[in-house]
């Protein structure tokens, strides 16, 4: 008997964006947010603009944010989190620049993680989504 590895349930169903300008980066993060969670809705954008656009047309629980693309990510960010204290929406940055500075700077500005691509599995993203959304949502509460 072969036994394979499912992943976790997740106990809501999400609207995640993922927004990358690469498109295998873009193909390959939206597989693998499908893959971790079956309710989730995965949407993509390849710029900043139309992510925008998306989230302006329909609610969005999760962006999944380059940083490094023609239209920085922190473009995306300012106008995703306008309120640090009560965002309305979760970001999570994933990225493959590994630079500290950044990683504090986005979540000084609103983000709720930073990930870097090349170090970041399925699992750790999933959990990263989960817990940035409960955590969006908590500050909505009060």
């Amino acid at each position: 008997m072969v036994f394979t590895e499912s992943p976790p349930p997740t106990s809501t169903s999400a609207t995640i964006l993922v927004i990358d300008d690469e498109e295998a980066d873009l193909q390959y993060w939206s597989d693998t947010v499908r893959n971790f969670a079956s309710n989730y809705t995965v949407l993509s954008a390849h710029d900043c603009r139309s992510g925008l656009a998306i989230c302006r047309a329909r609610a969005v629980d999760c962006v999944l944010l380059d940083l490094d693309m023609p239209e920085s990510g922190f473009f995306a960010l300012i106008e995703l989190v306008p309120d640090r204290e009560r965002p309305a929406v979760a970001v999570i940055f994933l990225t493959y620049l590994v630079h500290p500075i950044l990683a504090e700077m986005t979540k000084r500005n609103g983000a709720q993680a930073w990930m870097v691509k090349q170090h970041t599995s399925a699992e750790e993203l999933g959990t990263a989504i989960q817990q940035a959304i409960s955590s969006v949502k908590s500050t909505r509460k009060h």
